[in-house]
């Protein structure tokens, strides 16, 4: 598999230039033994304009006026796929193919069989794979799943998620969109469990037929019910809370990539008494002056040292959200988006956290 230098710095490679992919080289030019190695655009206008607006210094990045000619380019350990969502499939299998490592942006892929087929190639490639769902590495996710199995909130019997926002209906699939992080959250506080998805109410957009509006009900091995609800066409809280049987956690806006929860115990006929609420913080690192495009997208500083780090040790996937993980979440869309009608699986919508 590609290797890091012998000083141990990791050389990205950046596939398209869009907004996110803007906000992950902001990130890289901030960590130590980082190198933004090489650009790759659809052309040489894009990929000098890109390079302009982070200030990328091109006497060390190499812009490319082609994705095909990134992927050749043998300075690159890690390839960044922020291309358009429908091309990360066969942009991810070109990169494994030419002997590059992966980092894709969400969502990976449209069905859980495309999931399969990048898993299953990464690992005859012997090549470190990671679907970007940088959720799974903010340290307030990690305090989150400590606060539950400490049993503060005794035995977690429901967990809700919400990402509902007025962009882009009709245009991608908001399951794929916004919907894979609800879905991955609720995996999350139920242990990555498999659940059954036991109920879906979806919108389709009109003309298109893409999904704008879904709502789901996840049925977890250990009793626990998950519900998620998802939508492009109106806004929502983008919260989510997890119920036990003696308390309550929430996390709030904007819960996919957090910096806080609370824990409110409750207690009592009717859970009358509410025990002191603790408020749990994680301050987001600095990770440059920005601008950033998305909300708290300094956070991508976790996943991206957590690549570094599994490329200098030779690891194939990141422990935190590794393929088991990944395709058990893919799963849950896949049955979700099977209880309606979709249009053609190759349009799962732009690129973003």
């Amino acid at each position: 598999m590609a290797m890091p230098d012998e000083n141990g710095n990791v050389r990205w490679g950046i596939m398209g230039t869009g907004a996110i992919a803007a906000d992950m080289v902001r990130v890289l030019k901030t960590l130590p033994g980082t190198t933004v190695a090489a650009v790759g655009s659809r052309t040489a206008e894009r990929a000098h304009a890109f390079a302009t607006s982070v200030e990328l210094d091109t006497e060390i990045t190499t812009l490319h006026a082609s994705y095909d000619a990134l992927v050749e380019d043998s300075s690159v350990d890690v390839v960044y796929v922020a291309t358009p969502s429908l091309r990360h499939v066969a942009d991810t299998l070109t990169c494994l193919k030419a002997g590059r490592a992966v980092v894709c942006e969400k969502s990976m892929a449209p069905s859980a069989a495309d999931v399969k087929i990048v898993l299953e190639t990464a690992s005859a490639q012997n090549l470190f794979f990671l679907h970007a769902v940088w959720s799974r590495f903010f340290p307030a996710m990690v305090k989150l799943r400590e606060t539950i199995r400490s049993g503060v909130i005794g035995q977690v019997k429901s967990a809700h998620a919400s990402f509902c926002q007025e962009d882009g209906a009709g245009t991608c699939s908001a399951t794929l969109e916004t919907g894979i992080y609800c879905a991955q959250f609720l995996l999350w506080v139920f242990e990555d469990a498999a659940p059954m998805v036991s109920g879906v109410v979806s919108s389709l957009h009109e003309s298109s037929g893409h999904d704008q509006h879904v709502a789901a009900l996840l049925s977890f091995p250990c009793g626990g019910i998950g519900t998620l609800e998802c939508s492009l066409r109106h806004t929502s809280p983008r919260m989510a809370t997890i119920c036990g049987t003696r308390g309550v956690i929430t996390v709030p806006f904007p819960f996919w990539c957090p910096t806080s929860f609370t824990v409110q115990p409750m207690a009592g006929a009717g859970s009358q008494h509410f025990g002191e609420a603790r408020v749990h913080s994680e301050p987001l690192p600095k990770a440059g002056p920005g601008p950033f495009n998305f909300v708290n997208s300094q956070g991508l500083a976790y996943e991206a040292s957590e690549v570094n780090r599994c490329l200098r040790e030779g690891l194939l996937e990141a422990p935190a959200f590794n393929a088991q993980a990944c395709q058990r979440v893919m799963q849950v869309i896949d049955d979700i988006r099977s209880r309606f009608t979709c249009p053609s699986p190759a349009a799962a919508g732009p690129a973003g956290p």
